[in-house]
């Protein structure tokens, strides 16, 4: 019979909870990336009498969805394979979450909306200040599509996050049916193995692109990546 081992039980939760400077920062972020984007979209809607503006922004929105994704593969697989957690305001924030969830994936499923998208609302801002600092008048294509991918990567971890779930809500499930965001079966190829294949996370549209292409062994093979692979259980 095993018996629950209390100390160790308490250093866990402890550990899952976040800090209140960090909270601080995440809502700081939340606020600070809604703002910006109102703002953007703002600037945005009165270029709609522009001719030909409303294709404009739907090619930009599409190819921020596929641009969103592959920066989420990105971002995903550097955290997972380069840098340290005690590296300033990226280790705690980025690298130690990304890793710990390898260990602990259903962890990411207890966190409240704010723990969930804070970071990736940080991270999204400098996109956010590209499209502030150009005019919509005449780079209509290029705001539209910083604000597209800022806006797909907000929802990225929240995508994420469904994918773990037992019970998503019903608009999730209708939404990873229909592939529009991260699928659990697509997700689950990532947690099996070494954890080394489907690195996006938005939709996973790109996987299979960079799977194929090998881009991130190739870069691993020229800078020998500062963690190396583990080998984990599938995940059930």
């Amino acid at each position: 019979m095993k018996y629950l081992n209390i100390n160790h039980l308490l250093i866990t939760i402890a550990a899952m909870e976040p800090s209140p400077s960090n909270l601080k920062y995440q809502w700081l972020g939340l606020i600070s990336w809604t703002a910006a984007s109102i703002w953007l979209l703002g600037s945005i809607i009165p270029e709609l009498t522009q001719p030909g503006a409303v294709w404009l922004i739907t090619a930009s929105a599409i190819c921020a969805i596929f641009c969103s994704d592959l920066l989420s593969g990105i971002i995903h697989w550097a955290f997972d394979r380069y840098g340290t957690e005690d590296i300033p305001i990226l280790g705690p924030s980025f690298i130690k979450p990304f890793r710990d969830h390898h260990t602990n994936p259903q962890d990411i499923c207890g966190h409240n909306f704010v723990e969930t998208n804070g970071d990736t609302c940080i991270a999204g801002m400098p996109l956010l200040a590209a499209g502030l600092i150009l005019d919509p008048a005449h780079q209509l294509f290029w705001v539209s599509l910083f604000f597209g991918i800022s806006m797909s990567g907000f929802l990225t971890n929240q995508f994420h996050s469904w994918a773990h779930e037992e019970n998503p809500p019903k608009v999730a499930i209708f939404l990873q049916k229909t592939g529009l965001i991260l699928n659990p079966e697509h997700h689950k190829k990532h947690h099996s193995g070494e954890c080394d294949s489907n690195y996006c996370i938005t939709n996973g549209w790109m996987n299979p692109l960079v799977e194929r292409t090998r881009i991130f062994q190739r870069f691993e093979a020229i800078f020998p990546p500062t963690v190396q692979k583990d080998s984990k259980p599938p995940v059930q």
